[in-house]
């Protein structure tokens, strides 16, 4: 299924990145620069994790791709690509509190991402956040943080 979507948004992607050069009469070496990478987002944007124990961990809303994620302190850094471009998207990372029996515990999140309708199909590409400090497991100082395909280590002081 990923494979898919993955192949669909590429298709997509180069189907609306066509970009036009023009040349000045004068001009004598023509460059383009490349669209930036999305803007670090400040703190105040950093999202808590919603633990609720009857959470629907299959509910994840309209189609992304998760591309990686990373931890650093008690912050979760989400990389996801998605289409879209007209309308704002909002995301949720939800947790059932439940951790797997292992040696470090592990816990599994679910990614929610709301498009608002958005029926654009500009591939958009974005780092989300989010604090996990409530995915803490009292008896170990590491949990294993796993969102679809990828995982990340998470290590704190109780």
């Amino acid at each position: 299924m990923n494979k898919y979507l993955l192949i669909i948004s590429v298709v997509l992607f180069s189907a609306c990145h066509h970009k036009e050069l023009s040349k000045t009469p004068d001009a004598t070496n023509t460059t383009t620069t490349p669209t930036p990478l999305p803007e670090a987002k400040p703190d105040s944007d950093i999202k808590d994790v919603q633990v609720l124990p009857n959470v629907d961990m299959q509910d994840v809303g309209a189609a992304c791709k998760v591309d990686s994620i990373s931890v650093s302190g008690d912050v979760l850094s989400v990389f996801v690509n998605y289409s879209g471009g007209c309308k704002a998207h909002s995301w949720e990372l939800l947790s059932n509190g439940m951790f797997a029996k292992s040696l470090p515990p592990k816990v599994t999140v679910c990614l929610k991402h709301t498009n608002n309708g958005d029926m654009c199909r500009e591939l958009k590409m974005q780092e989300v956040k989010f604090n996990i400090s409530k995915l803490k497991y009292l008896a170990s100082q590491t949990v294993v943080v796993e969102l679809r395909e990828s995982s990340a280590r998470y290590t704190y002081k109780n």
